[in-house]
């Protein structure tokens, strides 16, 4: 009698047998990580990811030229399979020996793809970027950008029109060749319905903008976080966008507002820590609908309103009572 087991036949592999588009879409509910796992499969499932209407492309740092070499063949393979299929959404993160003359060839590519959403992470070099400005003129499809990076942007003077499309715009952690940078891309921007800005003090050095200006009749929501409290200087904020609808703000600068006119708000949030720029800035909300203050901007607007207030109780939770003293009322209105 024999008794060792016998094997069990090999099911056939019926998935693997579905049209591109069956597996392309199947691919698309996986999570990132398990969408490049999906290559080891077998030879079927080996480019498949390629044409994914989402693609999340990272450069790993590289210690030789042969390995950036080979990564930078990869992306170019990458998005070559594609042919002209559209790109949904395209994230690039580029180490600090990626090649920018190749991150240009990838953009080119991704613009003829028609993608709709770009975000772009560069490393903290703080190096100048010549950003493809006339790559975009054209594209009808783009419709959100992110840059993120300790990199040095620089917005030609010349340009007109940058992001005909464009409606959503975050910048974070960015470098400004000059003040007018930023206001030159906005104003490139004319449909632009949302910003969001953070600026941060990394390695010691500001971003070399003075002069925050927005300018746009179509923006709708707006987001700044300066939350670089330890900066001396005076730095400016304007802001003239009439149909703004939504506004959130975190400030600890020393910062000077100026506002065209009274906001007609639905809603806003105010984060300030500085009576100054608390008044320029809340006198102008007087329309907004909804209104949500910290406890310390609430403190600042109270001591500006109530001139006469010596003592101020309030809540920190519900058994905590905290008071403020005279010499701190004088600290928090300077």
């Amino acid at each position: 009698m024999n008794l060792r087991s016998k094997k069990a036949p090999m099911k056939a592999d019926i998935i693997s047998t579905f049209h591109d588009a069956v597996l392309i879409h199947i691919l698309s509910f996986l999570p990132l990580p398990d969408e490049h796992r999906t290559r080891v499969l077998s030879s079927r499932w080996k480019n498949l990811w390629a044409l994914l209407l989402i693609l999340h492309i990272v450069m790993p740092f590289y210690w030789t030229d042969e390995e950036v070499n080979r990564f930078h063949d990869s992306v170019d393979q990458t998005l070559d399979l594609r042919g002209g299929m559209p790109i949904r959404r395209f994230y690039l993160y580029c180490s600090k020996n990626c090649s920018y003359d190749r991150v240009y060839g990838w953009l080119r590519k991704v613009v003829q793809c028609k993608v709709q959403e770009l975000e772009l992470r560069f490393p903290y070099d703080r190096f100048t970027v010549r950003f493809c400005w006339d790559l975009f003129k054209t594209c009808t499809t783009l419709v959100s950008l992110t840059l993120r990076g300790e990199f040095v942007l620089n917005v030609p003077h010349e340009a007109e029109m940058l992001f005909p499309c464009l409606k959503t715009i975050n910048l974070i952690s960015i470098v400004y060749c000059c003040n007018k940078c930023f206001k030159n891309l906005i104003c490139g921007c004319p449909v632009l319905e949302e910003l969001f800005v953070e600026r941060q003090l990394l390695n010691g050095q500001f971003d070399n903008m003075d002069v925050f200006e927005v300018l746009s009749p179509s923006m709708k929501r707006l987001r700044l976080s300066f939350a670089l409290s330890d900066v001396i200087g005076n730095f400016r904020v304007v802001i003239d966008a009439p149909n703004l609808e939504y506004l959130k703000i975190l400030d600890h600068m020393p910062s000077n507002y100026s506002l065209a006119n009274t906001l007609k708000l639905t809603e806003a949030h105010v984060n300030m820590s500085r009576a100054r720029p608390a008044t320029q800035l809340v006198q102008h909300l007087s329309s907004v609908k909804t209104l949500t203050l910290t406890h310390m901007t609430l403190m600042v607007c109270l001591f500006i309103y109530l001139g006469s207030l010596i003592h101020l109780r309030y809540s920190v939770g519900y058994s905590k009572i905290k008071l403020l003293t005279a010499d701190e009322i004088v600290h928090l209105k300077l």
